[in-house]
């Protein structure tokens, strides 16, 4: 393959890639302003994680070593739930310690809007004349839905109802790649010239 042809080659693989690339990206627009479905894996009051917390998981090894955690109070251990992460993720929120049974976490709506995902989470505490446990809970919600790599972000209203937002920004993996390999080429086929040059 000629110098010439090298290059042209690099450049037809770049511009297939950007192709389904925009594809992807198409696709992301048409779902925008969208509610996402979702499914609840499981709630309660019982958790490892002691702190409010919120995170996304995306492949197998981060939710074994995030359940692993959560059932650490647990005897005996429960295996984690299984999720195709190649079509799914999964939203963890955790509530942090509350003096008394009564509180929970819960996950109201998903919905994507100007490419990134918006978590609705909502807390509750017991009413003031209910009857509840002395004891410590940790309440904690994990739900899945189809795979969406987007920025994350969290709108949770507290219990005396104000509003608070978290942002978790998600790395765009696939126009990484696509630089990577671009690059790659690129490097390669003047890599190739260069040497073809002073042979």
């Amino acid at each position: 393959m000629t110098c010439k042809n090298a290059l042209c080659f690099a450049a037809f693989l770049a511009l297939l890639l950007l192709g389904t690339s925009s594809q992807f990206l198409k696709a992301s627009e048409a779902s925008e302003n969208q509610d996402v479905e979702f499914g609840v894996i499981d709630r309660g009051d019982i958790s490892r994680y002691v702190e409010e917390t919120y995170f996304v998981i995306r492949t197998e090894a981060e939710w074994a070593k995030a359940w692993e955690k959560h059932t650490v109070p647990y005897v005996p251990k429960i295996p984690y739930p299984k999720i195709n992460f190649f079509e799914k993720m999964v939203i963890c929120a955790f509530m942090g310690e509350r003096p008394t049974t009564g509180y929970s976490i819960s996950v109201e709506r998903i919905w994507v809007e100007e490419e990134k995902i918006y978590v609705e989470i909502a807390k509750s505490s017991p009413p003031k004349n209910a009857v509840v446990g002395e004891v410590l809970t940790y309440p904690y919600v994990f739900v899945s839905l189809e795979r969406i790599d987007m920025e994350v972000i969290f709108h949770v209203t507290e219990e005396n109802g104000t509003i608070v937002e978290y942002t978790l920004p998600e790395f765009p993996m696939m126009a990484f790649a696509l630089a990577v390999f671009v690059v790659l080429s690129g490097a390669l086929v003047a890599l190739k010239c260069k040497a073809k040059g002073t042979s």
